[in-house]
């Protein structure tokens, strides 16, 4: 049903286009990092803005925690399941405890944690854990993983042992830096063409996100390039 490996979003959201912010504006008690109007043909200009949300009702908040899938995510996750059993490989319940079980990225700007509703959601990494599988949202869709093994070092560090279509032999720890605003640092280490890599990446728990500012890319008419958001310290964050 699918074509050749797919490169997992936690690695696609590095390779991404993206622009620098090179200056900010507070209007109406909104912070914009960027506001542009862009000429169009029919010359009417295309305005784009990209801006700090903080209102907690915010309509944004829902749209980059939607969990539910559309009948092409589920056509997906089916084929990553279809694909499991190919390999001889059953998921199987497991009862998995202690931690969150799902997560949105998170990312920081000038120090500071932001959620953050893209320009485009492809490339929106989101988790979910279940009693059977852990799921990865990548750019096709939702990928189901084997729980091979779960493990909770202390309570603030857990560690999956998984295997999926798009990442064999793989090993992911979560550390727990902020159990109040339910921030964790993702350690991903796993096999892709034969080769281990590893990936460290900022993540949220998904009844917490209102507890921080979202960072809105705005665009009724188009796709725009991505916010180009710092890269985090993780030795810093894991050493805190």
């Amino acid at each position: 049903m699918k074509k050749a490996v797919i490169i997992l979003s936690i690695i696609t959201l590095s390779c991404m286009q993206s622009y620098k912010a090179f200056g900010q504006t507070v209007r109406n008690d909104t912070v914009f990092l960027l506001e542009k109007y862009y000429p169009n043909g029919d010359g009417k200009p295309w305005y784009h803005a990209v801006f700090i949300d903080t209102n907690k009702k915010s309509r944004f908040y829902d749209q980059i925690s939607d969990f539910n899938m559309n009948e092409y995510h589920q056509s997906h996750y089916n084929w990553s399941v279809e694909n499991l059993r190919e390999k001889k490989i059953a998921l199987t319940k497991r009862k998995i405890t202690g931690l969150p079980l799902r997560w949105i990225i998170l990312y920081q700007y000038k120090g500071n944690f932001y959620t953050y509703k893209p320009s485009e959601f492809s490339p929106h990494l989101m988790v979910n854990i279940t009693d059977t599988a852990f799921i990865d949202k990548v750019v096709e869709g939702p990928v189901a993983n084997k729980i091979i093994d779960f493990t909770q070092t202390d309570d603030k560090t857990f560690q999956f042992k998984l295997t999926g279509a798009y990442a064999q032999n793989r090993t992911l720890i979560i550390h727990i830096i902020d159990n109040k605003n339910g921030i964790a640092v993702f350690e991903d280490s796993y096999y892709r063409f034969g080769e281990e890599e590893k990936r460290f990446y900022l993540m949220i728990s998904a009844d917490k996100i209102k507890n921080l500012p979202i960072i809105v890319n705005y665009c009724a008419e188009m796709r725009t390039n991505e916010f180009d958001f710092d890269e985090p310290d993780f030795d810093k964050l894991l050493n805190k």
